[in-house]
């Protein structure tokens, strides 16, 4: 079952793994903040001023914890305890032998798939196909798909244009609840894939986020997150 953004642990959260090193936790944290603070173009609008602040409370609380190692253990204790993680699973000795994630510098391959894209765009043009789309109440991630495909745009270059996993992507298209990420990082995916394909935004992820309401109107669906009125 999917799990809603109140219930992700803090590695979970920061999208790191349970023996992350200091660097990697530091560097989740610089590329979370970069996501969710006020000044985000990827998330401006998407949130009330409140929901905001909630995020970025939680995202500052796994930081300060998972950087100190007081609290960090403490921590995975809880973790272990809850039966979230295997007791063996996290020691001094597996952290320290953790290979920090170095950033690549991957500006050069975004441009070029962003021109590669832009150019079909340009091309061949979103037109009657994208308008009648975006003036639908509910979008689903077929729509999404047909649009990519009728500009001849491969899924890999959308992954290498915004970076969003390709699973992710793959169950946003395929409208595949059990496996989209919570709500919060959805959001932001569906905006990211909006300005690949020069789409707007806004009209996507409304569209979008009240197809899935529709799909999920069960009580698992409520558990999942998308009938909740807060999260929309």
């Amino acid at each position: 079952m999917i799990k809603k953004f109140s219930d992700l642990n803090y590695y979970e959260l920061l999208k790191i793994p349970h023996n992350a090193s200091s660097f990697e936790v530091r560097q989740a944290y610089k590329n979370i903040l970069a996501i969710y603070e006020e000044s985000s173009l990827a998330t401006y609008s998407l949130f009330a001023e409140d929901e905001r602040k909630a995020i970025l409370g939680k995202i500052e609380k796994a930081f300060l914890t998972l950087i100190d190692d007081e609290k960090r253990n403490a921590y995975d204790k809880s973790l272990v305890d809850a039966g979230e993680i295997p007791e063996d699973l996290l020691t001094a000795k597996e952290r320290q032998k953790a290979i920090p994630l170095f950033q690549v510098n991957t500006a050069m391959t975004k441009d070029n798939n962003l021109a590669r894209i832009r150019k079909k765009i340009q091309e061949k043009g979103t037109g009657k196909l994208a308008s009648v789309m975006l003036n639908r109440d509910f979008i689903s991630g077929q729509d999404l798909k047909n649009l990519r495909e009728s500009l001849g745009i491969e899924l890999a270059e959308v992954f290498e244009a915004t970076k969003i996993s390709p699973t992710a992507l793959e169950a946003i298209e395929r409208d595949d609840i059990t496996n989209l990420p919570p709500k919060i990082y959805l959001k932001s995916f569906l905006k990211s894939y909006a300005e690949v394909l020069q789409l707007d935004a806004k009209q996507l992820v409304e569209g979008y986020v009240k197809n899935m309401e529709k799909s999920s109107n069960t009580e698992d669906g409520i558990n999942r997150g998308f009938m909740t009125p807060s999260n929309r």
